[in-house]
């Protein structure tokens, strides 16, 4: 029988939980109730009581209960059961999460949801599904955001509907056998527009050396996104970055800014990894801004506006990124194309400027040493000899790390 973890108030949403409980059970499943309240009591008694959460904060519920600000006692209580949600799944005893609520009821369930792995299946049964902040809640998770449509307040025939809808969509989703899924070495790949018709080629070859592949356009939120399905697992095969365009957004003052943990985690899973500073050769900004004033520049659309880079900046990037780089236990290679690190970026284009790549080429050869390796080649980021070469460095240190048996993936 698989396990859904519920967690939610049973003062404030009793019936409604325990309207969740039934159709949870109807379909085979068992519910394991977590009650996060604060107020009143609980209308049934859960597994894991408001009490028992509060205590797992480190506090007592009459502590939490006396908190001024209902917000920082709620985060009392999601500690709580976050960490009662952590010990369940280290002993495999979550096979899915269902919360629901509102505002306060969602900050508690997503933010559950979001310290379990991707993959777990999560629905949130939320009055703010609909509204333009729902990312805040869902981060870097695959949470399945459910619309109450109406307030989570009793049970009729337009909520029941909609909550026996989410209680089937979860327990559909941890009935489904994906063991019986075909599933191959999966590599994180990273890319923007610029640099994608090479990275569509990567996929290709990778696929044909028998791997799968997932891809991350390097616009903030994709590398977020990227260093969590890191950090969590899913890319056991390892990962090729052909776009560190985010750091030197982040040296700029760019709009596509990355988290402080941009790639560090795969050297922590000891992955074979490569990296490329494909789309390093612009910042992205709005047209018209004036501390980028002077720079050559790129229309990309009537929204971004590409400020070519100079030398200073990407010698920076090449410094910042090797010393990350080079902590890392795993064999690590950047291969750099001499001749151009994006479409625009070629000779007669629009950002051409091989004197301002080799900043990077200075800064990233300034880290060389252990696990972290430089190549050089004499072609442009999207020329066939190139991505070949991008190929033949990952298979490399693929075959290292296969030797060792060191990647600490899952």
């Amino acid at each position: 029988m698989k396990n859904v973890l519920l967690v939610a108030a049973l003062d404030s949403k009793g019936h409604e939980v325990r309207f969740l409980k039934e159709r949870i059970e109807s379909h085979g499943a068992k519910p394991i109730i977590i009650d996060a309240g604060i107020l009143g009591g609980p209308l049934f008694p859960p597994d894991y009581t408001r009490e028992e959460v509060a205590r797992r904060a480190g506090t007592t519920l009459e502590g939490v209960r006396s908190i001024s600000s209902e917000g920082e006692a709620m985060e009392m209580q999601i500690k709580g059961a976050t960490a009662i949600a952590q010990e369940l799944h280290s002993k495999g005893e979550v096979d899915g999460i269902l919360g629901i609520g509102g505002t306060m009821g969602t900050a508690l369930g997503t933010a559950v949801m979001r310290s379990l792995p991707i993959g777990i299946p999560k629905v949130m049964i939320s009055t703010v599904a609909a509204l333009p902040v729902v990312g805040e809640y869902v981060g870097t998770k695959d949470i399945m955001m459910f619309h109450s449509v109406a307030d989570v307040a009793g049970l009729n025939r337009l909520t029941r509907t909609i909550f026996a809808n989410a209680a089937a969509a979860v327990c559909g989703m941890v009935n489904m056998d994906l063991d019986k899924l075909e599933n191959k070495k999966l590599i994180a790949l990273s890319t923007l527009g610029t640099t994608e018709a090479a990275v569509r080629r990567v996929r290709e070859l990778l696929g044909e050396a028998g791997y799968e592949t997932v891809t991350f356009h390097t616009t903030g939120v994709g590398g977020r996104s990227f260093e969590q399905i890191v950090s969590d697992g899913v890319a056991d095969g390892g990962v090729i970055e052909f776009s560190l365009h985010e750091w030197v957004d982040r040296i700029a003052g760019g709009l596509f800014q990355p988290p402080d943990d941009r790639y560090e985690n795969a050297g922590l899973k000891n992955l074979p990894q490569v990296y490329v500073p494909g789309s390093t050769d612009f910042i992205v900004q709005t047209a018209g801004v004036e501390k980028l004033a002077g720079r050559v520049t790129h229309m990309h659309n009537r929204v971004i506006t590409l400020y070519r880079t100079n030398r200073e900046e990407l010698k920076q990037m090449g410094q910042e990124v090797g010393k990350k780089l080079s902590k890392s236990p795993s064999p690590v290679t950047v291969v750099i194309p001499m001749r151009g690190f994006c479409i625009h970026d070629r000779e007669g284009g629009p950002l051409w400027d091989p004197e301002a790549n080799m900043g990077f080429v200075e800064g990233i050869e300034s880290c060389v040493g252990g696990n972290l390796k430089v190549k050089k080649v004499d072609a442009h980021v999207l020329e066939e000899k190139f991505v070949k070469e991008v190929i033949d460095a990952f298979l490399e240190n693929a075959k290292i790390v296969e030797e060792k048996g060191e990647s600490k993936v899952g």
